[in-house]
């Protein structure tokens, strides 16, 4: 965490703490100087659409990562969701020691206490999680029924309307280990089976971003080239501790980071920017038939920015 940042998070204890941190927050760099405008979801009729929370770097025990925590809770509120995904570092800054360690309690159970959040949760692994027991994220799936993470990689689908969805989460700390042959050879088989209608897959490390990390150069050799081969629509991640929305030319997929939960760092708006902020928040995300619909919601709830996509 960069020592602008911390100081940021430290204060937010404070008295006068959230006005302090806004005048030392994150900045966005090379931003547009009109802001984007929103875009309205595509109407899907009679569908029932599914509509999920993503967020990730968030286990930090922050006033940030609790004002996201309200925000999506007032979002889910008035657009009723069916599931949370995580996009990794799920407790900072070293993960946990087994499937009672109290920081299960203080920075995820006494953190999303939220009416409207009481939903099943889908995650994955940060770099910050390899540094706890791992097994134990996956252990506590059987001690909260609300936390789904059967292995280090999996798939699931669900309906989108009319239509199917299908996630595949990934492991991408496998890839910065060189130990991602069986994953790699899994997910090119799991993509060439489904059947589903959208194709969704989710890992830690980003392949695009214009934020502190920028491109991964790993994830660009080894995953791009399958999310093309197989028409994938979204590759959703975390990492940066920001939200960007990217669609570079040589891609057929969207990159959609949302890394924002309980911490924030400096970004920038690049050449292939959708979008890009900092200083906290969240993804929700609606799939039809139609189109896949994503916003984001900063830290106070507001929509942000809003987009469309839809098969080329």
């Amino acid at each position: 965490m960069r020592r602008r940042t911390f100081i940021a998070a430290l204060i937010g204890i404070l008295p006068f703490g959230k006005w302090i941190a806004s005048i030392i927050a994150s900045e966005v760099k090379n931003a547009p100087a009109e802001k984007p405008q929103l875009t309205k979801m595509p109407s899907h009729g009679e569908e029932t659409p599914l509509r999920f929370l993503a967020l990730g770097d968030w286990g930090a025990g922050t006033e940030l990562q609790k004002d996201v925590a309200a925000s999506m809770n007032a979002y889910a509120m008035t657009n009723p969701i069916d599931m949370i995904i995580s996009t990794g570092d799920n407790i900072y800054g070293k993960g946990v020691k087994s499937v009672d360690d109290p920081q299960w309690k203080t920075k995820f159970e006494d953190v999303y206490i939220g009416e409207h959040l009481q939903k099943p949760w889908y995650a994955i692994f940060g770099n910050h999680d390899y540094l706890g027991n791992l097994p134990a994220q996956i252990e506590y799936s059987k001690v909260n029924p609300q936390w789904n993470f059967p292995d280090f990689y999996y798939n699931f689908e669900q309906k989108a309307g009319d239509a199917s969805i299908e996630f595949f989460m990934l492991d991408t700390n496998l890839l910065v280990e060189g130990n991602d042959l069986n994953m790699l050879v899994w997910l090119e088989q799991a993509l060439e089976k489904s059947t589903a209608f959208w194709k969704i897959v989710v890992g830690h490390h980003m392949i695009r971003s214009y934020g502190v990390y920028g491109d991964q150069r790993f994830m660009i050799n080894k995953v791009k080239p399958i999310l093309d081969y197989y028409n994938v629509d979204m590759y959703l991640s975390g990492h940066d501790h920001d939200l960007q929305l990217i669609k570079h030319p040589e891609d057929k997929y969207y990159q959609a980071i949302s890394g924002a939960g309980g911490g924030s760092r400096d970004t920038s708006w690049g050449e292939h920017s959708l979008f890009s902020e900092t200083n906290g928040g969240f993804a929700a995300i609606t799939a039809t038939s139609s189109c896949v619909y994503i916003e984001f919601i900063n830290r106070n709830g507001e929509i942000i920015f809003s987009h469309t996509i839809e098969k080329s």
